[in-house]
C-alpha cells in the first residue's frame, strides 16, 4: 500500500519544490489573511435603521460610501486570491510536468539497465564457456 506513495515521493523534483516553498508559503499566508479576515479586518458598521427609513440624505450618502468602500476591499481581496490561485495552479502544473518527465526518464533508465544487465550476463556466459587458453 505504501509502495505507490514511496514511488511518487522519490520522483518528485524536491529541489524545485523547496525553491518555490517560500513563495508558496507567502502567497498562502496572504490568502489566509484575506479569507480569514485577520488582515486589517474591521467590523462592518452595524446599521440599526434600514436604508429606506433614513430621513437625512447625508446619512444615506454616508452609508452608500461605506458600502462602496467595503465592496472595493472585497474586490481587491478577490483579485489577490485569484492571483494566488493562478500562481499555485501554474506551480502545480509545472510540478506535474516535472513528475511526468521524471517518470519517463525513469522508465528509459530502467529499460537501458535491463539491456545492460542482459548484455553483461551474455558476455559472462560466453566467457564462462570459452575453452581455457594454454
Amino acid at each position: 500500500m505504501a509502495a505507490p506513495w514511496l514511488t511518487v515521493l522519490k520522483v518528485v523534483p524536491w529541489i524545485e519544490v523547496i525553491r518555490k516553498a517560500p513563495e508558496i508559503a507567502d502567497g498562502a499566508r496572504k490568502f489566509w489573511h484575506a479569507v480569514s479576515g485577520k488582515q486589517e479586518y474591521q467590523e462592518p458598521e452595524a446599521y440599526d435603521v434600514p436604508y429606506s427609513e433614513l430621513d437625512n440624505a447625508n446619512d444615506r450618502e454616508a452609508r452608500v460610501q461605506s458600502l462602496e468602500m467595503q465592496l472595493a476591499k472585497l474586490q481587491t481581496q478577490m483579485v489577490e486570491s485569484s492571483k494566488l490561485l493562478k500562481t499555485l495552479a501554474d506551480q502545480h502544473e509545472q510540478l506535474v510536468a516535472n513528475l511526468e518527465d521524471s517518470r519517463r526518464r525513469l522508465g528509459r533508465l530502467s529499460r537501458m539497465t535491463m539491456v545492460l544487465v542482459v548484455a553483461l550476463l551474455a558476455v559472462a556466459a560466453w566467457i564462462w564457456h570459452l575453452p581455457p587458453q594454454m
